[in-house]
């Protein structure tokens, strides 16, 4: 695969992962993202797959570059994101999203549109970080075992990822970068998504890393089992880790500064055949991304599923 360094800025919108939703909160009901346009600190490069992917079956909408964020979190409106927010729930598809752009040739930008992304976050965040980008298309359009089949016919909003093509996306999680963050806060969920900066994610995911070792996996290297570290962390919250705002979303919340508290429905490095590179951001999710007039936005999730 060849690579190129794209010019334009990136931003980058976040939801963290738990489940299933119950919520129907996998897609934003409109057609318009807040995303930014910020002059670009670092470079981001793109390598395109060897697979071409098929075109698009139906026209893009995609939303116009808004005001840039200030530093820290702002609490957004989940509504104007226009993408998919969490993964589908209960064996579901992806709804009321859109059909991506076909994949660019090797050394060209991704058009403006919707697409799915695929994250493995580093353990140093502020390193580059190389994403996997694909197409949404609709389930129709796709080959057989793309969608979860639900018997008889698709309807045109269900939606599913293209499996023939994909490429890489590089970038950094600084200035550059917008995030959209999605969390457990409870009550209404008005305040469950915030927008915030590349640095700010960068930050909480070395927060959230560092208290998890101190206040989970070093209790479990101590020999705690799993409900007495969630009922210890509960009776006793420590290292922004306590209980969730409602009792039946899961095990304990995490909280650093005025980001959305993160949900954490079980807990990473824990089972039968745990991961012995277990961390905290593990349960945050990368969604989907947003490209608009160049700017890059991704969303992931680690809100409540059922």
């Amino acid at each position: 695969m060849r690579r190129m360094l794209l010019a334009p800025t990136t931003v980058i919108a976040l939801v963290a992962l738990a489940a299933c939703s119950s919520d129907n909160t996998s897609v934003a009901p409109s057609t318009s993202a807040a995303v930014t346009t910020v002059a670009p600190e670092s470079s981001t490069t793109l390598a395109t797959s060897t697979t071409d992917a098929p075109p698009a079956t139906d026209p893009t909408t995609t939303p116009a570059p808004t005001t840039p964020p200030t530093a820290g979190w702002s609490v957004i409106d989940a509504s104007t994101v226009g993408a998919p927010l969490a993964f589908p729930c209960c064996g579901s598809n992806w709804y009321g999203g859109s059909v991506s752009p076909p994949l660019p040739a090797a050394g060209q930008p991704l058009a403006d549109g919707v697409y799915s992304i695929s994250i493995e976050w580093p353990d140093d965040p502020t390193a580059p970080i190389t994403a996997t980008v694909a197409r949404f298309d609709q389930c129709s359009a796709l080959p057989v075992g793309s969608c979860e089949d639900m018997g008889g016919s698709y309807a045109p909003d269900e939606y599913g990822i293209d499996p023939s093509g994909s490429m890489e996306l590089t970038f950094t999680l600084d200035a550059s970068v917008t995030v959209v963050l999605g969390g457990f806060g409870g009550g209404d969920g008005s305040s469950n998504f915030a927008s915030g900066s590349g640095a700010d994610l960068a930050e909480l995911i070395a927060q959230l890393n560092a208290d998890y070792r101190d206040a989970v996996l070093s209790r479990r290297d101590a020999g705690m089992t799993f409900d007495e570290i969630v009922a210890d962390l509960v009776a006793n919250p420590s290292n922004g880790f306590s209980a969730p705002a409602e009792e039946f979303a899961g095990s304990l919340a995490y909280t650093y500064g005025d980001a959305p508290p993160l949900l954490f429905q079980g807990l990473p490095g824990f089972g039968p055949d745990p991961d012995p590179a277990a961390q905290g951001s593990d349960i945050i999710g990368s969604i989907s991304l947003v490209v608009s007039g160049g700017a890059l936005q991704i969303q992931v999730y680690a809100g409540f599923y059922s």
